[in-house]
Parts: C-alpha cells; structure tokens; sequence
C-alpha cells in the first residue's frame, strides 16, 4: 500500500469503517493530482469514489461471514495528460439495484451525475467500477 505522485493504490479490508479512511486517501491525491482545477471537481470525484467504496463494503459480500477486500486505485492518464483514472475493485457479488426508485440503490446514479465517464464491469470474480475525468 502507498502513494506516490503519480498513483494510488490501497487495499483494505470492505467494512464501512475502511470507507472513510480510502475517501481521505483519495481526496488528498486528488488535490495533488488536480491541483489547478476547481475543488468542486474534488468533491464531485470524492462522493462518487465513495459511492462505489459504500457498495463494495454493503454489497460484495453480503451473506459472508467475514469481509473480503476492496481495492482503490487512481492514476494520472498517460494518453492524456491532466485526466485522471479512478478504480474501485472487489473480488465479492455483483448485486444489481433492487429498487432504484426508493431509498436504496441511488449509488450509480449519483456516480453518472457526479463524473463525466465512469463504468461497471461485474464479473465472477468481482466488480471494478471505474472513473475517469478528462483534462
């Protein structure tokens, strides 16, 4: 686990107590990361990384008895300087919305609303939700 300029990447525990201490990791690469652009911008990838984290944590592995991992990664875009890419993975069940018109289930689409591109790819071995903003 470490950060350097250019990269993030930790892997922790998918409890809900890991959530806030991957959100302040990624905020503060994101503020060096991103440091000529608005801090709403930030926020916006802060809340929505958080989101994903929030359903690694309560979803993955419902029905286990014990948590498996979740990963985060960010890194500058190579191919295009400025942008940045953000992973959260989990080795655990992809869990569909159950209701996206209720209280639950409201975390993808407030992760559309939030950034400009972002993608689920559920697998049998996990899910990686990734993010990207451009330059």
């Amino acid at each position: 686990m470490g950060e350097v300029d250019d990269m993030l990447h930790l892997e922790v525990p998918a409890t809900p107590a890991q959530v806030g201490r991957l959100r302040r990791a990624l905020r503060g690469w994101l503020r060096g990361a991103l440091s000529d652009r608005d801090a709403d911008v930030v926020d916006n990838l802060t809340l929505a990384v958080s989101e994903a984290l929030e359903n690694a944590a309560e979803h993955a592995y419902a029905g286990r008895d014990e948590p498996g991992t979740m990963t985060l990664s960010a890194h500058r875009d190579p191919a295009a300087p400025g942008a940045v890419v953000i992973s959260v993975s989990d080795d655990g069940q992809w869990r569909p919305p159950s209701d996206p018109n209720g209280y639950r289930g409201r975390g993808l689409a407030l992760i559309e609303e939030l950034t400009d591109a972002y993608s689920v790819r559920p697998g049998p071995s996990g899910t990686t939700v990734t993010l990207r903003h451009p330059a």
